[in-house]
């Protein structure tokens, strides 16, 4: 009978341990989860604050290309301009 008891015993205290471990475990999930909460709260704060700013870059981005695409239709049309010029150069010199 005795033997049983401390079975038990050790059952029981196995138990316990576990119970314990367990709290602790979940404890610091509970933390972990809470630091996952403020941090995301924080960087979707962050966000908001910056989409303004990323909203305007897009709209700078966007009136570079067409300056860049202004200025290659410019360099074109001056280097036409010029082939012109050069022709009727050497057409009024022949």
């Amino acid at each position: 009978m005795a033997m049983i008891s401390e079975s038990a015993s050790e059952e029981y205290n196995l138990l316990d341990k576990m119970q314990t471990t367990t709290e602790a475990k979940m404890k610091e999930l509970v933390s972990a989860t809470s630091n996952i909460n403020e941090n995301l709260e924080t960087l979707e704060k962050k966000k908001k604050e910056l989409n303004p700013l990323l909203d305007q870059i897009t709209d700078l981005e966007t009136s570079v290309d067409e300056l860049l695409n202004t200025a290659q239709l410019l360099d074109d049309y001056s280097k036409k301009i010029e082939s012109k010029y050069k022709e009727i150069i050497i057409s009024r010199r022949s």
